[in-house]
């Protein structure tokens, strides 16, 4: 369709990975953020026990859901950022890692909330619902299996001259 000025129209932008380009930059971030705050917490909880044991006797088996809290976190964030990486590289492996650490993220955010209570797990189960809802979309999909389509000369061994 023409413009009624006579002027050419501008071609639209193609927006076919938006999504997984989207998913994958907040995964990066978010993956190592988490991986950090994870170890800070791990410290954060030996330290306590540290110094509760220097007045009484102490047992770690009271600790080992903080401790297990701060290993998951960092796995997550670990599988966050191999993720993002991967899906920024138009892998379907990117997307499956993304899927599967931010349903683990958002199990365990959920269990450790009706465990404790804390309300700052509010921001958790948020970000692993936005990650997963970014990468289970069909555009997302449609994305990547447009980009591995498409045939790359240079890895048949066939000049472009």
């Amino acid at each position: 369709m023409k413009d009624p000025h006579g002027q050419l129209e501008l071609p639209k932008p193609d927006l076919r990975g938006a999504t997984a380009v989207t998913a994958a930059f907040i995964a990066l971030i978010l993956g190592v953020l988490t991986g950090i705050a994870g170890i800070l917490w791990i410290l954060y909880v030996m330290v306590g026990i540290e110094d509760r044991a220097r007045e009484s006797p102490v047992e770690i088996g009271q600790y080992r859901n903080q401790i297990i809290m701060g290993i998951v976190a960092v796995a997550i964030g670990l599988l966050w950022y191999v993720g993002g990486f991967l899906l920024l590289a138009e892998r379907t492996a990117g997307r499956v890692l993304l899927i599967l650490a931010s349903g683990v993220g958002l199990i365990a955010s959920i269990a450790q909330l009706f465990n404790s209570g804390f309300a700052y797990l509010f921001i958790p189960i948020m970000v692993s619902l936005l990650i997963l809802v970014l990468c289970v979309v069909p555009a997302t999909g449609r994305g990547i299996a447009a980009d591995e389509s498409e045939p790359n000369p240079l890895a048949h061994g066939q000049d472009q001259y």
